[in-house]
C-alpha cells in the first residue's frame, strides 16, 4: 500500500495496457511524466493513475484512495495473468487483447533498491570534556558558550615556535584559530599590531573578525587593531607601501581573459575553438609556480598555444605598465627578496603569523610565508591536506605536509574530533579517504551518531536523478526540514542540467551559485539547438547568428543574408543558398538547408539532433568548436547532456517551448533568490567548502564524472595526482553532510551505460 494510494503494476495509456515489469526500463520516466500530464488511467474504472518515483520505493502506477477494492482485484488478476502468460502464446484478460511477448522484453537492469554504505564500526561515546576541571582562560571560554576540547586547548595554549595543526572536517579549526589569537593577546600579553591572521577569502576573513568579539578579555580596540586579511589583500598592502605609483589600484587587470582574447585574436586562436577559460588558469598557474613564459616545457598542443599566449599576455602587461592578481604575489616576494631592510620591517610587525587553509597555499605564498615568519619562526598554521581541492589554482598540499621538514621544531597537535556529522557519515568517509596513498594520516572521530546511514542510489539515468531528488526534497520539506538545510552538490555545471530543468517547473525555493549560466545559454550547446531553432522561427537574426557560428561561415554574411531577405521576399533561412563567395563544398551542403531544417520540424527532437549531427555538420561544430582540449568541460559532454534532455520530448516544438521555459524560470530564479535566503542550495564541491547541511545529495557519482574523465587519463599515463583529488572531493563532498549523505550513480550517464565511482566502493 502505497500512502497517496493503491500501488500496481498496470496502466492504461491511449487505451493499451501498459505493465510496468515488461516495459523498457529506459522509458519508464517517460510513462511518469505522461502521468503529470494525466494521461495514464486504471485499466478498470479509468480513475487517473500517477507515477510513484522515489529514492527509496520501487517505482509503480498509484491508484487514487477508493473504497471500491475491485479496481485492485481486478488489477491484481491481469498482472497475475501477465506472469503466467507463456513466452510465446496470447492471451485475453478484461477484454484486452494481449500481444506477444518479445524474446527479450527489458534489455536494461531493473530497478535497484539504494545500498546502504552499512560498513560502520559501533559508536564508541567520546569522553567529555565537560567533566574535567577546567581552569583560567578556558573556564572563562565555557563560561561565555565556547567550549573546547583537549587538542583544541593545546593548540590555544601554544605561544612560541611553529605549529602545525591538522585540522580534519568539522574538528572547529577557525574556533581554535581565533582563540589562540583571543589567548595570546588577553593571557600573553602580545599586542595585536604584532600579529597576523591570513585566510584566503574575504568571507573566511570576515568571520575570523566577528569570531573575535566573541572572546572574554577582547576589547573592540583590540579586535579592531587585529590584522585580518587575505592572501591577496595582505600582500598588496605591503606592495602599495613599497611603491605606491608602480602598484596603483588603477593598474590593476581585475579579469585578465580580455586581454588574452586581445592577444589571442592577434595570435589567430579563435575564440570558439580555443579554451581561454583554461588557458587563464594554466598561465595563472605557471605564474604562481614562478614559471616565466621563457621556461615554460609544454606537454601537449593545448599548453604550446597557451605557452605562446603568455609570453604576449606578459609582454602586454609590461609595455602597458598594469598588472593582474597574480602579479601581486609575485611582485611582493621580489620586493621582499630585494629589500631587506622592507623585510625586516615586516619580520617585525608580524612577529606571530597565523594562517588559515595552510592546504590550499602556493609555491609564492610559501616563499613569502617563509621570508616574513623569519627569524622568530613565530608561525601557526591550520589545515587539512584531505581537503586540499585547488590544483589546479596551483595549491600545493605538499607545503603542509613538508611543514615540520622545513621547521623541524614544530610540535604537531591533530585535530580529530569532528562536531558536525553523524558517526556513520565519518566513518564512510574515513574509509573513502583512506585509499589515497599521499597523505598525513589521520582519522576523524564523531561526536555523535545516528540511525540514519549513508546510501548509495541507482537512477537510470540523470532524468530519473533529477526527479528521485526532487520528490525526496518535497518529502524532507513535508516533514519541516528548511529548505537551506538541503544541498545537492556536483563536479560540474553540466551535472545538474536536468535538476534545474525539473526545479523551475515546482514551487520549491532553490539557489544557484552566482555566475550560474544556464545549461541552454551555454555557448556551444546555442549553436547546437541553432539547427533546430532555424526551421521554428526562421526570420530570427539572433538564431541565425548563432547557425552561422555553427556552420563556419563568417558573421559579416549575416548583412549580405539580410539583404537577400529584403530583395528575394525570403526568409533568412531561405536565403542561406543565396549565399556568394563560400566555398564549393560549403555552398553544397547549404542548398539543402532550408529544406533540411524544416523537415526536421517533423522528428522528435532525439532523431532532428542525430540527424543535424550526421548530416548538416554538427558533428564538426562539435570537433572543432566544442573545446575539445578543455580538460573539464568539453563540447561534446555539453551535446550528449543535450541529447539526454531531448529524450524526454515527443516533438521538436516541445522540446523548445521547454528550453525557454527554463530559461526563463531560471532567470526568475536567480532574481528570486536573493529576496529567498532559505532555499535549497545547489553548489559545485569546490563552492560547498567550509559549509554544512543537515542532508546532502552527491550527484553523478560515477566513473568519468567523479572522478572526472581528465583525472582517469592522467591515471592511465601513470600520473596519480589529479585521481588523488577527485577523492578529496569526494570526501570533501561527504564531510559536509551533518545528518544525511545520499550519492546518486546513474546506470547510465550523458546516454552510455556508467559504472558506480570508485570512491563510494571503498565505503
Amino acid at each position: 500500500m502505497h500512502p497517496k494510494g493503491v500501488s500496481m503494476n498496470t496502466a492504461l495509456y491511449l487505451n493499451e495496457p501498459l505493465y510496468l515489469p515488461e516495459l523498457d526500463r529506459g522509458k519508464w520516466h517517460t510513462f511518469y511524466l505522461l502521468s503529470k500530464k494525466g494521461l495514464l488511467h486504471c485499466i478498470h474504472c479509468g480513475a487517473p493513475l500517477s507515477m510513484s518515483f522515489s529514492i527509496h520505493q520501487k517505482p509503480s502506477f498509484i491508484h487514487p484512495p477508493s473504497g471500491d477494492n475491485r479496481c485492485r482485484e481486478q488489477v491484481e488478476a491481469f498482472e497475475q495473468a501477465r506472469q503466467a502468460e507463456s513466452q510465446t502464446a496470447a492471451t485475453t484478460a478484461h477484454g484486452f487483447r494481449l500481444p506477444q511477448r518479445r524474446a527479450v522484453l527489458n534489455t536494461t537492469p531493473a530497478w535497484k533498491a539504494p545500498l546502504v554504505l552499512s560498513n560502520v564500526a559501533p559508536f564508541t561515546v567520546p569522553a567529555s570534556t565537560k567533566q574535567m576541571a577546567m581552569e583560567g582562560y578556558r573556564e572563562q571560554l565555557t563560561k561565555a558558550g565556547l567550549t573546547l576540547d583537549d587538542a583544541q586547548w593545546k593548540a590555544v595554549k601554544h605561544i612560541d615556535g611553529p605549529l602545525l595543526l591538522l585540522a580534519g572536517a568539522g574538528c572547529g579549526k577557525t574556533r581554535v584559530l581565533t582563540a589562540r589569537a583571543a589567548y595570546m593577546i588577553s593571557e600573553a600579553n602580545i599586542h595585536p599590531n604584532k600579529m597576523a591572521l591570513v585566510t584566503f577569502t574575504a568571507k573566511a576573513a570576515q568571520e575570523m573578525r566577528e569570531r573575535m568579539t566573541e572572546y572574554p578579555g577582547i576589547e573592540p580596540m583590540f579586535a579592531q587593531s587585529l590584522l585580518i586579511r587575505t592572501f591577496h589583500s595582505l600582500f598588496y598592502t605591503m606592495l602599495v607601501h613599497a611603491d605606491p605609483s608602480k602598484w596603483h589600484g588603477s593598474k590593476l587587470i581585475k579579469s585578465g581573459q580580455e586581454l588574452l582574447k586581445t592577444q589571442g585574436r592577434a595570435l589567430g586562436l579563435d575564440e570558439s575553438e580555443f579554451p581561454y577559460d583554461q588557458a587563464a588558469t594554466q598561465i595563472s598557474w605557471w605564474k604562481n609556480h614562478m614559471i616565466a613564459p621563457e621556461h615554460v616545457e609544454t606537454t601537449d598542443p593545448f599548453e604550446e598555444k597557451a605557452a605562446l599566449l603568455y609570453e604576449h599576455y606578459e609582454k602586454a602587461l609590461r609595455e602597458t605598465g598594469r598588472f593582474d592578481f597574480d602579479d601581486m604575489q609575485l611582485g611582493c616576494l621580489y620586493v621582499l627578496q630585494e629589500n631587506n631592510r622592507l623585510l625586516q620591517r615586516y619580520q617585525e610587525r608580524f612577529a606571530y603569523l597565523l594562517i588559515d587553509e595552510f592546504q590550499d597555499i602556493n609555491p609564492v605564498q610559501f616563499e613569502i610565508v617563509k621570508l616574513l615568519a623569519m627569524p622568530q619562526r613565530n608561525i601557526c598554521v591550520v589545515g587539512d591536506d584531505d581537503q586540499s581541492i585547488y590544483r589546479f589554482r596551483g595549491s600545493d598540499p605538499r607545503f603542509i605536509r613538508s611543514f615540520t621538514a622545513h621547521y623541524p621544531e614544530a610540535k604537531t597537535i591533530h585535530l580529530v574530533e569532528n562536531y558536525r556529522s553523524s558517526h556513520p557519515i565519518i566513518a564512510s568517509a574515513n574509509r573513502v579517504i583512506a585509499e589515497n596513498r599521499t597523505r598525513l594520516e589521520k582519522t576523524l572521530v564523531a561526536q555523535h551518531t545516528s540511525d540514519q546511514l549513508p546510501y548509495l542510489f541507482f537512477p537510470y539515468n540523470e532524468e530519473e536523478e533529477a526527479t528521485m531528488i526532487v520528490e525526496e526534497i518535497k518529502r524532507l520539506i513535508g516533514k519541516g526540514i528548511c529548505p537551506s538545510e538541503i544541498a545537492v552538490l556536483y563536479r560540474t555545471s553540466t551535472s545538474v542540467r536536468a535538476l534545474v530543468d525539473r526545479l523551475v517547473d515546482t514551487t520549491l525555493p532553490f539557489s544557484l551559485e552566482q555566475g550560474f549560466a544556464c545549461f541552454y545559454e551555454r555557448p556551444f550547446v546555442r549553436r547546437a539547438l541553432s539547427f533546430l531553432r532555424i526551421g521554428r522561427n526562421e526570420e530570427s537574426p539572433y538564431v541565425m547568428v548563432e547557425l552561422l557560428k555553427a556552420l563556419f561561415i563568417k558573421q559579416e554574411h549575416l548583412d549580405q543574408l539580410l539583404h537577400i531577405q529584403k530583395t528575394e521576399r525570403c526568409s533568412l533561412l531561405e536565403a542561406i543558398p543565396f549565399l556568394t563567395e563560400l566555398p564549393a563544398f560549403q555552398a553544397k551542403k547549404l542548398k539543402t538547408l532550408p529544406a533540411d531544417c524544416r523537415r526536421m520540424q517533423k522528428m522528435n527532437p532525439s532523431e532532428a539532433l542525430a540527424f543535424a549531427e550526421a548530416r548538416l555538420g554538427l558533428n564538426e561544430t562539435i570537433k572543432k568548436q566544442g573545446q575539445e582540449g578543455n580538460k573539464f568541460e568539453k563540447g561534446s559532454d555539453d551535446f550528449n547532456q543535450l541529447k539526454v534532455a531531448a529524450t524526454q520530448f515527443e516533438t521538436v516544438e516541445s522540446f523548445l517551448i521547454h528550453i525557454d521555459h527554463v530559461i526563463a524560470k531560471q532567470q526568475e530564479c536567480q532574481t528570486f533568490q536573493t529576496r529567498h535566503p532559505k532555499s535549497i542550495q545547489l553548489l559545485t564541491i569546490h563552492r560547498s567548502k567550509g559549509l554544512e547541511f543537515s542532508h546532502v545529495f552527491i550527484v553523478g557519482a560515477v566513473e568519468g564524472s567523479l572522478p572526472h574523465d581528465y583525472a582517469l587519463d592522467a591515471w592511465r599515463e601513470g600520473d596519480d595526482g589529479p585521481l588523488q583529488e577527485e577523492r578529496r572531493l569526494m570526501y570533501v563532498a561527504m564531510t559536509r553532510a551533518k545528518k544525511e549523505l545520499a550519492i546518486s550513480a546513474p546506470v547510465h550517464y550523458r546516454g552510455k551505460r556508467a559504472h558506480p565511482t570508485r570512491f563510494v566502493c571503498a565505503a
